[in-house]
């Protein structure tokens, strides 16, 4: 695939007195630079060699690739699949070597844990649950995040959950804290899931949320009016596109769908598997995809989406865009695009611009979302 957003660029830049190569593109936070965040933990971090060390949430790999050059024994674990990527290549263009890890189910003890902190409170209790369980009693959480991000209650929810913390670098509206892990707290787990039932349509159905995973509450009205507007028929193939917690698939599977179900998030994947097994849907599989890279080879009925606009603590429509131009190469002559978006953000200008679609039409609007509906055409 030769479009802007499926090209890897190489990058290079100095990290913790060390040029370093990563590799990066669209759909990656902050791919083109260095958070301030990861240089307070590349300063930090320990350079004694054969350490095993943990990047809960390894991004590009920088640190990971880092700490390999210095000797540590690495295994680097992102909820991205675009992330994890990103890290296989940059470990290459640092002739260094690790363990990467798509998602957060882990094995072994570590004596340093990294965790460049997400956005979200309940993402980041988990992922300090996994941090505590990873550490061996002793061993050194080492958790960064901008001071806009919530860094200074993550600190706290460290020390509760992992052990003693103390702050130790601030840098640009950043801080770095380290946590000693406590003997006491080798048992302490998350909440990782919820069972939600809700009716659409008349009939029940039922969804599975969890930490990082969006609408982690509950049903969100956006993703109602998708599933209420899209028609399935019989026997049509459907690509639920960003399937997050899996209900709009589910719920095509009902219609009859032969459903295919993608999303770049392990939380999301395993939430997803886990709503479909809920409904008793077996017309469907669950794959791994940056945007619809996957299915690219596919053909489909239908596609539905809602696609992601925020990025870390922004807004980015790169990967948004790419979820329209990915649904309109996948989508058969004649079949369906639903594409359900917050009504400030104007898709149907992408979608005119694509030959592959017909006319964009309007199936819902409210004060909040719009679904629109295109047709696919003759290529």
């Amino acid at each position: 695939m030769t479009e802007p957003y499926y090209t890897w660029q190489t990058l290079e830049a100095t990290l913790a007195d060390e040029t370093i190569r990563w590799a990066g593109k669209p759909g990656l936070e902050d791919w083109e630079t260095i958070r301030p965040s990861v240089r307070l933990l590349a300063e930090e971090m320990s350079d004694e060699p054969g350490q095993p060390v943990l990047d809960l949430r390894c991004g590009t790999g920088l640190v990971g690739a880092l700490a390999a050059r210095r000797g540590a024994e690495v295994t680097l674990c992102d909820d991205s699949l675009v992330a994890v990527e990103a890290t296989q290549r940059t470990l290459e263009l640092n002739g260094v070597s690790g363990r990467v890890i798509h998602g957060h189910d882990l094995v072994g003890q570590f004596d340093f844990v990294l965790l460049d902190a997400p956005r979200g409170r309940d993402w980041v209790r988990h992922l300090l649950s996994k941090a505590a369980l990873a550490l061996r009693p002793g061993g050194n959480l080492l958790l960064a995040g901008p001071n806009r991000g919530g860094i200074k209650g993550f600190v706290q929810d460290a020390n509760e959950m992992v052990g003693p913390c103390e702050v130790k670098r601030i840098k640009a509206a950043n801080r770095l804290a380290i946590c000693e892990r406590s003997a006491a707290v080798s048992d302490r787990q998350s909440v990782v899931s919820q069972n939600h039932t809700t009716t659409i349509r008349g009939q029940p159905i039922y969804f599975v949320t969890q930490p990082g995973v969006f609408s982690q509450g509950g049903l969100d009205e956006g993703t109602r009016a998708l599933i209420e507007a899209m028609i399935v028929r019989r026997g049509e193939t459907v690509l639920d596109l960003g399937c997050g917690c899996g209900i709009v698939g589910a719920a095509a599977a009902h219609m009859g769908g032969q459903v295919v179900c993608v999303d770049s998030s392990a939380a999301a994947l395993q939430a997803t598997r886990a709503t479909l097994e809920l409904n008793g849907v077996t017309n469907a599989q669950v794959l791994a995809s940056d945007c619809a890279s996957a299915v690219r080879d596919m053909q489909f009925d239908v596609v539905a989406t809602n696609p992601p606009f925020h990025q870390g603590l922004g807004v980015e429509y790169d990967v948004a865009q790419q979820f329209v131009r990915d649904a309109a190469h996948v989508l058969h002559r004649g079949g369906r695009l639903y594409l359900v978006a917050n009504r400030f953000i104007r898709y149907e200008r992408v979608m005119a611009d694509l030959h592959e679609l017909g006319r964009v039409t309007t199936a819902y609007e409210d004060n909040h979302f719009r679904v629109l509906v295109a047709e696919g055409r003759e290529r």
